[in-house]
């Protein structure tokens, strides 16, 4: 344990109006922290590093540095940076406002799907009056993929909603009122018949391309995906192609292959797929500040962080 009159020093990459926010309300909970410039002199001798994406070798030679604290919960950014220090502590953000945020944002997605949101919105720009039939307020089947920490909150939400859920994960797992199924081996079965797909799992190999043309094809016709997860999740090809035949009615998509989204790229103007810029669930240093002094607490104790990251699972 640090000494009392030790003070701890976090470095922190970002500008300088964040670093000051953060040095506030940590602060507040450890008043022996000081939150300071990774990238200056002082923060290379820094005990801690809180950061989000860091540039290439930021995070070596840091002589003092005890754990890496992410500003957010995905970690494929750092699994990429061959530079990040695999000997060194990873703990990603698990802040419930994210769940809550994310959820949300999913939930606003797939009832505007439900309810045909986007052809009443055009039938209002042809000043035109022609209601649809309604679907069924309960029982359409929705698959949330990852039913983790986040995942878990979106299910149970759907579920309270009256939807039939379905979740997928890596491994067998329970939630009630939710049907898991897990593995490779359970990924057809999870999508047979499905009509809404929400993604929020990890970048991993075994996860990229994993919505696909043999994905798509097992969903219900005419069914909706809401990618929260990341980009490489999806084959934007067979996404376009299964769009263009119909197998899909749209796409909400909050992240994508190279971001931000290149000005040029066929979803900005594609009819049946929303570009939402990366917000889904952006970090609130108010809410998360506890959880990140949880953490400086247990790694300047030499103690196991909660939501310490696997290197070798990449999540």
């Amino acid at each position: 344990m640090w000494g009392q009159e030790s003070m701890i020093t976090v470095g922190f990459y970002g500008d300088a109006e964040e670093a000051a926010m953060w040095q506030r309300l940590l602060a507040e909970l450890l008043p022996d922290c000081q939150v300071v410039d990774l990238l200056s002199d002082i923060g290379r001798m820094c005990d801690l590093a809180l950061v989000w994406a860091p540039p290439p070798n930021a995070l070596n030679n840091l002589p003092n540095l005890k754990g890496i604290i992410l500003q957010g919960q995905g970690v494929d950014h750092m699994m990429a940076d061959e530079t990040a220090p695999r000997d060194i502590p990873l703990v990603r953000l698990v802040d419930p406002d994210m769940s809550d945020a994310l959820s949300h944002w999913a939930i606003l997605n797939a009832l505007d799907f439900w309810r045909n949101g986007s052809h009443y919105r055009n039938q209002q720009l042809q000043r035109k009056w022609a209601p649809l039939t309604q679907r069924r307020s309960s029982g359409g089947i929705v698959g949330v993929m990852g039913v983790g920490a986040i995942g878990s909150v979106i299910a149970s939400r759907f579920a309270a909603l009256g939807f039939q859920v379905r979740g997928w994960a890596r491994t067998p797992r329970s939630l009630n009122g939710v049907e898991i199924f897990a593995g490779m081996e359970g990924l057809g079965a999870f999508a047979d018949g499905a009509e809404i797909i929400v993604s929020v799992l990890p970048l991993t190999p075994q996860t990229t391309a994993i919505m696909n043309e043999d994905f798509f094809g097992r969903l219900a016709k005419g069914a909706f995906i809401i990618n929260g997860g990341r980009g490489p999740q999806i084959d934007d090809d067979d996404l376009l192609a299964a769009l263009g035949s119909g197998q899909l009615a749209g796409a909400a998509l909050d992240v994508f292959r190279t971001e931000p989204l290149p000005a040029d790229h066929i979803f900005w103007s594609h009819p049946k797929i929303s570009v939402w810029p990366h917000v889904a669930a952006q970090t609130n240093p108010a809410t998360a500040a506890r959880q990140v002094a949880a953490a400086i607490t247990a790694l300047m104790a030499g103690e196991e962080p909660q939501n310490r990251v696997d290197w070798s699972r990449g999540y």
